[in-house]
Formats: structure tokens, C-alpha cells, sequence
């Protein structure tokens, strides 16, 4: 199965219940709605990863509640810790992404105020504060996003509720970079002029690994200028956001001095990585509930003394590096499935290669050299956390 679809984690309206819902398809095209409960969603959040394919089994099948249907499904699977979860084999062909029917932003006139369902692959240049409005339901939250596309075509998106509180989070941190969405199930409506509005079953996907996110990322690099005119004269500055703008890295040790003990500051900074240290130790063994280190063996079950649980240790990747612009470097340490994406390969993997395979494949890591990412950091005090890279995003710098 190959996952389509997946929500950020929500809480269901008349009680705590924490649920994620996700759409899954299989190789003939068959697609089947999934949702994951409680604590279960934290036990995936390693796997299941949006367009990515895995081997699925033992999930619970159950008829559709219509109230909570996303599409035509008549059953629901519900994600649990007994389903098993394992990725495909490397060898094994990976399932295609769905093809969507993308509309250019300058050929939606014809569905206004239909009930046509849109999808949409566009840019976020800027973002209103979301603001309460009065609705004939009573009060509701809303926050609007501008979009553009190569047909530069305006349109806002106005995002409703649970949106806001979600995927719009997203979305704000990433805004000065011009971060693409993809929008499935999307409203066109009259309201002040021709705009855009999220339905209870649209689904947005931010940065989505698909060939036409390429095109247009590429397009955004090669129009960066003519964008930055168009955010300046329509919202009045050129990097409009809620957010704070990009900085050097030499900002970030100044205004870390001031910073009170143990505070958390969040940054966003465009810079390059270099590793210094080919021989450091790249996993740490975790608890694969929390992730906090353990002194146990790989593979030993464990009660966590840190979140309680029972739990198996497992080889979690960790890497320091430096990250440098044109003003100084940092130190800086990541974690998790972010440091796997830059390294190429898993914790795992790189246990069970030799020091020379070790060698040969941490040397294709000094090509990063050539590619400026954006990144947004935790910092406290003396140690900076990558938090999230855009690679798609960036360009391959040449001398800048």
C-alpha cells in the first residue's frame, strides 16, 4: 500500500480523543480510508510516511461511519499495536503517487460556485493572523493564504477551523520560504471576487514529492525576484509573513547571549551544511516509544524509565555537523528521520556497513557543500537542533 493521504494529529470534537486520519492505495488502484487512535499515532510516528509504500497487515476492519467518510469508502481500517507496519523491500518497485487533476489558479472561473471538488498545486507567498468570523453555525476560525502559480494568477485561500490550528501552523513557519501546497478537494467560490476555501474533506499536503512540485520549484528559483515584486506590491513588504524573517547565522550567537538559561528560540536560516567529524558515532540506542537514549543492547526489551513503557531498543541517528552562511559557522546536532534524509541512508545501515562502504558513502555527503537550505532551529543556549530543512526548495548555488 502506498499512503496518499495523512492528517496531522487531531482531536475529535465532543471528546479527547486524539485521532489521524490516512487514505491508502494499493497496486490496482483500490483505495481504503485509515485512522490511528491515542497512543498509537505517537508509536507510528516513524513510518507511514506520505507517498511512501509498505507492507500492511492486521489492521482492524470495520463498516464506514458516513459522518466520518473522506471519499466513496465503504470500510475503515483502524491502525493499531498489534497491525504489523514494514517498509518494501529495496528491491521491490515502490507504488506510484495518485495522478491529481490539477487546475492552474487562472483556469478556475468555470467552477465557481459549483460543487466541484479542485485540486490545486501552488505556492504560499503570504499569510493573514487567522481571525474569528461570525457564521450562520455560530463563531468560526479562519486564516487566509495567498497563493500564486506560473500563470501568476492571486488567489486566496481561506482555511476554516481545524485548518487554522493545523496544517496553517505548518505553513506559517515555512512562509518565507515560498513552500508549495498541494490542496485536494478544494472549493471555488464568488465570495469577494474568485478565492479558494477549504472543505471538512480537503486535504493539504505541504512540499509533496511529486514530479510537478519540481517544475514549479523550479520555476519559483528562476522568478525569485519577480515573486519578491509581487509579495512587496500586493502585501506591502518583500518577505510577508507572521513569521520572523531569515537571519545569519553569526544573529543567532548574539542573540543567544541574551537569551534567558534553558530558553527555547526558533530560527530560520539559510546556510549551507559541512560535516567535520567522518568518524563520529552516527545513532545513539533510543527507546523507540520516546526516543530518549538507554543504556540498553539493541534489541532488548526494557521497561523506559523515562516515559514508563515497555519498550524494544532501537538505533535512533543522530549527526553533528556545521551549518555556515557568509558571515560563520555553528555547530548544530539532528535527530531522528531528518538526519536519515541528509545522510542518504539509516541509523541501521550505517551499523552494518564496514568502515570502507562507511567511507565511500559519507563522502557523496561533502555534495551538500553545493546546495543552500533553509532551516529552522530550537536553540537553547549552547547547542542549536535542526528542526526542518526545505531540499526541495533550494537551489544549487553556484558561488552564491
Amino acid at each position: 500500500m502506498i499512503v496518499t493521504e495523512k492528517s496531522p494529529k487531531r482531536t475529535a470534537q465532543n471528546s479527547a480523543t486524539k485521532y489521524q486520519n490516512l487514505v491508502l492505495l494499493d497496486s490496482e488502484g483500490n483505495r481504503v480510508q485509515a485512522v490511528i487512535f491515542g497512543k498509537d499515532i505517537d508509536l507510528r510516528n516513524d513510518t507511514l510516511y506520505i507517498y511512501q509504500s509498505y507492507y500492511i497487515a492486521n489492521a482492524l476492519v470495520r463498516t464506514m461511519d458516513p459522518r466520518h467518510q473522506r471519499g466513496p469508502y465503504q470500510f475503515q481500517w483502524t491502525i493499531n499495536s498489534k497491525t504489523i507496519v514494514e517498509e518494501i523491500e529495496e528491491d521491490e518497485p515502490a507504488l506510484r503517487p495518485p495522478e491529481y487533476n490539477l487546475v492552474p489558479l487562472n483556469e478556475l472561473g468555470v467552477h465557481i460556485d459549483t460543487d466541484a471538488e479542485i485540486d490545486i498545486l501552488a505556492l504560499a507567498i503570504h499569510m493573514n493572523p487567522p481571525n474569528e468570523v461570525n457564521t450562520n453555525h455560530g463563531k468560526s476560525l479562519i486564516q487566509e493564504i495567498y497563493l500564486i502559480d506560473p500563470g501568476l494568477k492571486l488567489l486566496r485561500l481561506t482555511m476554516w477551523n481545524r485548518f487554522v490550528h493545523d496544517e496553517c501552523h505548518e505553513i506559517s513557519d515555512l512562509i518565507l520560504a515560498k513552500p508549495i501546497i498541494l490542496g485536494t478537494r478544494i472549493k471555488v467560490s464568488s465570495y469577494n471576487g474568485l478565492s479558494l476555501s477549504s472543505r471538512p474533506t480537503s486535504v493539504f499536503i505541504v512540499e509533496p514529492l511529486l514530479s510537478s512540485s519540481v517544475a514549479l520549484r523550479t520555476w519559483a528559483a528562476q522568478n525569485d525576484k519577480l515573486l519578491e515584486e509581487i509579495i512587496g506590491n500586493s502585501f506591502g513588504s518583500a518577505s510577508s509573513s507572521s513569521t520572523d524573517p531569515i537571519i545569519k547565522v553569526s544573529e543567532i550567537a548574539e542573540k543567544l547571549i541574551s537569551a534567558p538559561a534553558m530558553a527555547r528560540s526558533t530560527y530560520l536560516v539559510r546556510g549551507k551544511f559541512r560535516m567535520v567529524d567522518f568518524h563520529q558515532s552516527f545513532h545513539y540506542v533510543s527507546c523507540e516509544n520516546c526516543n530518549k537514549a538507554t543504556g540498553y543492547d539493541l534489541g532488548e526489551n526494557f521497561i523506559c524509565y523515562s516515559c514508563k513503557n515497555a519498550a524494544i531498543a532501537r538505533a535512533r541517528c543522530r549527526v553533528y555537523l556545521d551549518v555556515y552562511d557568509d558571515t560563520t559557522s555553528t555547530p548544530v546536532v539532528i535527530f531522528g528521520s531528518l538526519a536519515e534524509e541528509i545522510l542518504g541512508c539509516t541509523a541501521v545501515d550505517l551499523i552494518d556497513r564496514t568502515d570502507e562502504i562507511k567511507s565511500i558513502h559519507l563522502n557523496t555527503f561533502k555534495n551538500f557543500d553545493t546546495l543552500s537550505f533553509y532551516m529552522f532551529f530550537h536553540c537553547y543556549r549552547n547547542i542549536c537542533l535542526i528542526l526542518k530543512t526545505l531540499q526541495t526548495i533550494l537551489k544549487i548555488m553556484s558561488g552564491s
